[in-house]
């Protein structure tokens, strides 16, 4: 394996995994792969395909994908081709014909090439060794790109290709999604291979402002010559923001499916290039794209669903270095995404996954947790996860609040009537709503209880209450189940980091004085020499309390840096050594300050 990664593809040694699930395939193992984007999916079907006989059939959900792939290939003098309904006739033959001749190692190919009879026809007289099915998740009914004609080929290969094994690669599988490939392909569990989808080189950050052409344009003024790619929702959405930028002397290209091909074409180029920095574009670009140094990605709008979100972000950053991605969002684009869904051709059953994902994402924009953690938690719950130290929320210099006395207020209530979300809202700020004045709720006792907050603080307070487990959410009627009763007997308190701009007026943020003032000044210059050096903010390499805490409590070894506030894998391994010499070398300083002579 080692020389056919050498020789075909000139790397010395194979990422997490591709070894494992290779040596499987090789085996002539059925096998799931489910390996982070740009993590090198694509070798785990090539290097098989390259050492087996006969031709590996790769079913693709995109063209652009599919031509994207064999590009590749074909620089490295690898025999491949794709087919599909855009190429003339006489290209397809073309195609066919060395398929058929047994000169191509891969073909590439969309799942209703499997409707044609002629495909199928040379089907029986070649041999297939293999059956590659890339962004494997389309198979899955519970997938968030669900496919019905990615299932339906499964039947017409098991009876054509009876001999042939399969390999199901995919970055974004939860534990339905992977459960329903594993029985749809028939994978033994010992032959399921997976890493974390933690990308420790990712910042990511949650802003629900309601000026977000402003926070681009002034994000994209403090990264000049950044690549980055910015996701809208709509074409309309790509087209008025891409020209709001040029307006404001901002370059930029647009990319959305409205677009003629060779416009779409031309404007990826552009931006792989590096001709154009910026970007706008819907989700219909960046599968597939080979562009390692984009270093953030915006995303103007909610997205449907975290396994899109997750998608997405995963093109930044694949040289390794530090990258952002932010998230942007208002309340019309909860309303957007619920159209798409309504408008959607989905079955009944499948609108309401797509919803229950929806509200996943959603909890995503409003959590105060580690957004990190909530990623990897939600594609794998039974991993253990640290704070990655440097997201948004991990950041936060706010200091934790006890909202223990609001949560006993909202579960009391919710303990005698169950409510939807707004209504219980609107009751225990003693709202006069129509819907309110006209019945019994103004003379319940909870009413009004928490009449100085705003509506949003109350609902940032009812999906934390959600999240920890207090309170019962289906079908936006809240209900209080036995362990909430923990809070209201007083068992339990609950306290929260400050909702994003709420509750600051009841945060009183001390400042700590003991620390060495020369030793902090010190750290906050080798903090900016830093931060100019890797083209970062300052705030993102470590902030004023973190800085503080390295002041007052000066740690000189790894596991002594693992105590300070925000400090995470990625700052441990790339920032922590800058500021141990400094405090040591303060240290060393002082000692010799300090010998005295007898």
């Amino acid at each position: 394996m080692e020389r056919v990664l050498k020789e075909w593809f000139g790397l010395d040694t194979f990422r997490p995994k591709q070894k494992e699930i290779i040596t499987s395939i090789l085996e002539g193992q059925n096998t799931l792969g489910i390996l982070p984007t740009g993590s090198g999916k694509s070798l785990c079907y090539q290097i098989p395909a390259l050492v087996l006989e006969g031709t590996t059939i790769v079913i693709s959900p995109l063209i652009s994908l599919m031509q994207d792939q064999v590009e590749a290939l074909l620089e490295n003098n690898i025999e491949a081709a794709f087919i599909n309904s855009n190429m003339t006739v006489k290209n397809q033959e073309i195609v066919e014909r060395r398929l058929r001749n047994g000169e191509l190692k891969i073909l590439y190919v969309a799942p209703e090439r499997f409707n044609n009879l002629t495909f199928l026809n040379i089907l029986d007289q070649i041999e297939v060794p293999l059956v590659a099915f890339d962004e494997a998740h389309c198979i899955s009914k519970w997938g968030h790109d669900f496919r019905p004609s990615y299932q339906a080929v499964i039947p017409i290969i098991e009876k054509k290709l009876p001999n042939a094994d399969y390999i199901a690669l995919t970055a974004t599988a939860t534990e339905d999604v992977e459960a329903n490939i594993v029985e749809l392909l028939s994978i033994d569990k010992d032959n399921i291979f997976k890493t974390s989808v933690k990308r420790d080189n990712l910042k990511l950050s949650v802003d629900p402002t309601f000026q977000r052409e402003q926070f681009i344009l002034k994000y994209i003024a403090e990264k000049k010559d950044a690549p980055g790619i910015i996701y809208v929702s709509t074409r309309k959405d790509a087209e008025k923001l891409g020209g709001f930028l040029i307006d404001n002397d901002i370059d930029n290209v647009i990319y959305h499916a409205g677009l003629k091909k060779s416009e779409r074409k031309s404007n990826q180029n552009a931006f792989v290039s590096g001709q154009k920095n910026i970007i706008v574009a819907t989700n219909a670009f960046g599968m597939g794209i080979d562009k390692r140094d984009i270093r953030f990605i915006i995303h103007y709008n909610l997205p449907g669903d975290i396994e899109s979100y997750y998608q997405e972000i995963g093109r930044a950053g694949r040289d390794g270095k530090l990258s952002e991605c932010i998230l942007l969002s208002n309340s019309r684009d909860v309303m957007l995404q619920q159209f798409f869904i309504d408008r959607s051709n989905a079955t009944d059953e499948q609108k309401e996954n797509m919803r229950t994902k929806l509200e996943r994402i959603i909890q995503y924009n409003k959590t105060t947790k580690c957004l990190s953690s909530f990623i990897i938690k939600y594609f794998n719950p039974d991993e253990y996860v640290e704070n990655c130290g440097m997201c948004s929320n991990c950041m936060r210099e706010d200091k934790t609040i006890d909202i223990t006395e609001e949560s006993k207020h909202i579960i009391g209530l919710l303990n005698t009537i169950s409510l939807p979300v707004e209504k219980t809202i609107q009751v225990l700020r003693g709202e006069q709503a129509e819907n309110i004045i006209h019945t019994e709720l103004p003379e319940h006792p909870y009413f009004g209880k928490l009449s100085k907050y705003q509506p949003s603080d109350v609902h940032h307070i009812i999906d934390e209450l959600v999240m920890s487990g207090y309170l019962h959410l289906s079908n936006d009627m809240l209900s209080v189940p036995e362990q909430g009763n923990e809070i209201l007997d007083g068992h339990t308190e609950i306290h929260s980091v400050p909702f994003r701009r709420q509750f600051k007026e009841l945060v009183n943020v001390s400042t700590d004085t003991s620390f060495n003032e020369t030793l902090y000044q010190a750290l906050v210059e080798k903090r900016r020499e830093l931060a100019e050096e890797k083209g970062v903010d300052e705030e993102s390499i470590f902030t004023d309390v973190s800085l503080r805490e390295f002041a007052k409590k000066m740690p000189t070894t790894k596991k002594d840096m693992m105590h300070i506030t925000g400090m995470g894998n990625y700052k441990l391994k790339h920032y922590s050594p800058h500021f141990m010499e400094i405090i040591e070398s303060y240290q060393s300083t002082r000692k010799e300050e300090n010998v005295s002579f007898y």
